[in-house]
């Protein structure tokens, strides 16, 4: 029987998918990598959004290139049965809001300060896995989608892409 994971490993595990979701949303807007035409996480972005959510300035520009984002990757993989890292499982979603809510939130900012900073920050996540195919990618079933091993092929998939100039979509399929 698999040991059950401590407190400590599931919050460092959540952690990194919400630092995957804040890199691959910065690095996909317009002045990064053109994924989707968006520009909230830039820094004129954020400024804009200070006025009107100045508390909450990563989660609204994070939310926001999320539904861009995720209307690509639907487009590509499709929406019944499977899930990826802007549609997720609802309550890794209301974690993962939490987080950017959250005074952790200070954290993940300095990630996203310029284009080599992310792309740094993103390869630290990938550790050295190996590249991904271009389009859609199946990772594993859902209950393998907080697995370290996962999020490391999603980070890398992500890597691969944007150093190569093409799309990559990781998914996880339903069980």
């Amino acid at each position: 029987m698999a040991a059950e994971l401590s407190g400590q490993q599931k919050s460092d595990r959540l952690s990194a998918i919400v630092r995957l979701r804040v890199l691959v949303s910065y690095l996909g807007e317009k002045d990064q990598f053109d994924w989707w035409h968006t520009a909230f996480l830039s820094a004129t972005g954020r400024r804009f959004l200070e006025f009107n959510f100045p508390r909450t300035v990563l989660s609204a520009g994070v939310g926001s290139v999320s539904e861009a984002a995720k209307e690509i990757h639907d487009e590509r993989i499709g929406r019944s049965g499977v899930f990826h890292l802007f549609r997720l499982p609802h309550s890794l979603e209301q974690d993962v809001h939490a987080i950017l809510t959250s005074d952790s939130k200070n954290d993940l900012m300095p990630l996203i300060k310029d284009r080599n900073s992310a792309m740094d920050a993103l390869s630290a996540l990938a550790e050295d896995e190996a590249k991904c195919a271009q389009g859609p990618v199946r990772v594993a079933g859902l209950g393998q989608l907080t697995h370290r091993p996962s999020i490391r092929k999603m980070a890398a998939c992500y890597q691969h892409a944007f150093e190569q100039g093409f799309l990559s979509f990781p998914y996880f399929t339903a069980e």
